[in-house]
């Protein structure tokens, strides 16, 4: 660990100054990469549709709604959020394509309170880039980065931020350099979802204790992950005709 550690130092340094690192001396091939993404999905227990209880908070206040989010490592998710103020929210992911509702009404801009869960579930390697491929992830393409306390691989780039320049984001997912657990996720849009750091929720499954939701232009999010469960959540359970759906009784 710790002479990937140094090494890892050096290629960071190196970029620093601008000089190319040869891929293959640090970094390994984006199929490994990606296989051992994958491996640390199954163990932690997560290769399967999950079900999450999650509470949103807006700002630094105090919760606004509370919800169910169920997520299928195909490529599938969806989240029912119960706002304070009485009225029912229900989102959908589809690989890339998000649709929300308000009441059983289609919301025309829906907030992207929905993270990508299933880039945290992806089976194989194989899957995980497919699914970062429908994302706009160039995921052939890796190189190093931090978040925070975090070294990581980034899948799709980044680009480097000059001084005083505003941080330019490219599609990209982040893992973390030592436990390959996902750390951050960029989207083409400029949503930025960040994962907090992974607590034991029984049954063998380990998931983030919080996303963080940045969106352009709006107060950051963040849902709490309350609980997660193994789900009874067939692929067929996430079509856009849940958005229009009576609630259950």
């Amino acid at each position: 660990m710790r002479r990937r550690r140094v090494a890892w130092l050096a290629a960071w340094a190196l970029a620093l100054l601008g000089v190319a690192t040869p891929v293959g001396a640090v970094i390994p091939s984006p199929l490994k990469l990606a296989d051992a993404a994958a491996e640390a999905n199954d163990a932690a227990g997560r290769a399967e549709p999950l079900w999450f209880e999650v509470s949103l908070r807006i700002g630094e206040g105090e919760p606004v709604a509370t919800g169910k989010l169920a997520t299928h490592p195909t490529g599938l998710a969806r989240l029912e959020l119960h706002s304070r103020r009485g009225f029912v929210e229900r989102h959908l992911l589809q690989g890339d394509a998000y649709t929300a509702s308000r009441d059983g009404r289609p919301l025309e801009n829906p907030r992207p309170f929905l993270p990508p869960v299933f880039l945290l579930q992806a089976t194989s390697g194989a899957a995980l880039r497919a699914a970062l491929e429908s994302f706009g992830v160039a995921a052939d393409k890796v190189v190093l980065g931090r978040v925070e306390e975090h070294d990581c691989y980034v899948f799709g780039g980044r680009l480097p931020r000059k001084p005083g320049e505003e941080e330019r984001r490219l599609p990209s997912l982040w893992v973390d350099l030592e436990s390959y657990e996902v750390v951050r996720v960029d989207g083409r849009d400029g949503v930025r979802f960040r994962f907090g750091p992974s607590a034991d929720f029984g049954g063998g499954i380990r998931a983030p204790r919080w996303v963080g939701i940045e969106a352009p232009g709006q107060p950051p999010a963040r849902l709490d992950v309350l609980r997660v469960a193994p789900a009874n959540a067939p692929a067929a359970a996430f079509g856009t005709d849940w958005l229009t759906a009576p609630p259950a009784p």
